[in-house]
């Protein structure tokens, strides 16, 4: 339902299918870049240089926008003008798109959320400015790209959770995050930590476990009480 916004993607000559399928919507793309790249870090890259808009995200091609987001997504920052990012709680489906559990996320704290990779970066948006200002996405980043440049959007913007569910996080055997976090992916958060001058105490340990047990504990209420009413009534966009 909503109409200003700009639709690019970015394709690194997939063979499985996925080139085909994007020409069924070319004309409803701003731009469709196919070429070779450096990885998913360097292809996101490319295209923020090519939007125009003034708030941006990014998804991956397993993640969804629920339907309304956008529209409610730009009324908030017209509203909100000391804001320069928000993001939601969380939703994970299946490969069916099917609700089976969610993250319902406490207020932001810029202190953990530096040291704990809690974002969920597929309900995240933020203004261009302040992204430009934080020097973009850093290609050399194949894992915690979105870490990275939270942490350094966060040391310029105010960030906020939104009490929302703006998008839904894809959770499959295959998918990047299940399969690399243990190898290159724990790798590449401490070199955010270390690249941003962000220090571990050992009470921060302690709050990690904190953090992400009450988020744990919120979920599984919620799941409990709300997720055979909340798969009636939200249809996926597919």
């Amino acid at each position: 339902d909503y109409i200003d916004f700009e639709y690019i993607v970015v394709d690194g000559c997939s063979t499985d299918g996925s080139i085909e399928l994007l020409e069924g919507y070319r004309e409803r793309l701003q731009h469709l870049v196919v070429e070779p790249d450096d990885g998913q870090a360097d292809a996101i890259r490319k295209g923020f240089e090519l939007a125009s808009g003034d708030l941006l995200c990014f998804l991956n091609s397993d993640d969804l926008l629920l339907p309304g987001c956008l529209t409610w997504v730009a009324e908030y920052f017209g509203s909100n003008d000391d804001v320069d990012a928000i993001y939601s709680h969380r939703v994970f489906v299946n490969e069916t798109d099917e609700p089976t559990k969610f993250w319902t996320l406490p207020p932001h704290s810029d202190y953990c959320m530096s040291r704990w990779d809690f974002i969920p970066q597929e309900t995240c948006f933020w203004r261009r400015s302040l992204m430009l200002e934080a020097g973009g996405m850093d290609p050399s980043y194949q894992f915690a790209l979105d870490y990275d440049l939270f942490v350094r959007m966060m040391k310029l913007g105010r960030f906020r959770r939104v009490h929302a569910f703006l998008a839904a996080f894809r959770v499959h055997a295959e998918a990047k995050s299940s399969t690399l976090y243990e190898t290159v992916g724990r790798q590449e958060v401490d070199k955010v930590r270390i690249a941003n001058d962000v220090r571990l105490h050992w009470y921060d340990v302690l709050l990690k476990y904190l953090f992400g047990g009450t988020i744990l504990g919120i979920s599984w209420l919620f799941r409990i009480v709300s997720l055979s009413a909340f798969r009636d009534r939200i249809k996926f966009i597919s």
